[in-house]
């Protein structure tokens, strides 16, 4: 005699519970690693405004020594500290003579101390005339 199989104990078209277990494991993964991405790229947008920011001072710094007739220009290095976005950077613009009618000026922005961030330095001259 055969068995007979009732309506609702027939094979259907649907997924078994494993297979649900198994496609939302994979799905968290997905989600997991989109929200990681997120992060890391948050940290770097904030690390290239930074790094725009104190390239803008110190080319402003440059600018203003580039303005300066070279007689005006003195020979040393000055310090100053600035706070762009909240963090602490060291702005050091080192002007020393090359030649007689020649001078090198190097500007350098750092972070400051316990302070992680870009940095940026640029060197340019000036020349008097003969």
């Amino acid at each position: 005699m055969k068995k007979r199989r009732c309506a609702p104990c027939a094979y259907s078209n649907g997924f078994t519970l494993i297979e649900v277990i198994a496609a939302l494991v994979i799905f968290s993964g997905g989600v997991l690693m989109v929200i990681q991405m997120s992060g890391s790229l948050s940290r770097q947008m904030e690390w290239a405004g930074v790094a725009s920011e104190i390239v803008v001072v110190a080319q402003a710094r440059l600018d203003s020594l580039d303005a300066e007739p070279f007689a005006d220009l003195t020979l040393g290095t000055t310090s100053e500290t600035l706070t762009i976005q909240g963090k602490s950077y060291t702005l050091d613009t080192t002007i020393t003579t090359v030649t007689a009618l020649l001078l090198q000026l190097d500007i350098s922005m750092t972070p400051g101390a316990g302070v992680s961030g870009p940095s940026y330095s640029t060197t340019t001259y000036a020349a008097d005339t003969w």
